[in-house]
């Protein structure tokens, strides 16, 4: 079976499609929103025709032959800003009581 890929760069989606066996055997997308150039991630979606259409998982991509100091921290593992400044507030406390 073959696949079709497309990316539209002004609302920067990325989706691939595959479609298996004539059809038969249902319908997979795999789409995210490309928020990084070295680091994509998204949604599996899947349906045939005797079950209903769901998500059926997500996926993660990393671009490879870069070094990782160019592509840095993926998305994913990054900690909000918030978690940061509050680990960073435990760590005074602790020396402080010491």
């Amino acid at each position: 079976s073959q696949g079709k890929w497309s990316l539209d760069v002004r609302s920067q989606f990325f989706s691939i499609s595959k479609e298996s066996w004539g059809g038969w055997l249902g319908k997979k997308l795999w789409a995210g929103v490309v928020d990084d150039y070295y680091f994509l991630q998204g949604s599996v979606r899947g349906w045939s025709p005797i079950q209903t259409a769901s998500v059926l998982g997500q996926w993660q991509m990393k671009r490879l032959g870069v070094s990782p100091d160019e592509a840095g921290v993926a998305p994913w593992f990054e900690q909000p800003e918030e978690e940061e400044e509050e680990e960073a507030v435990e760590a005074e406390d602790t020396v402080a009581a010491e």
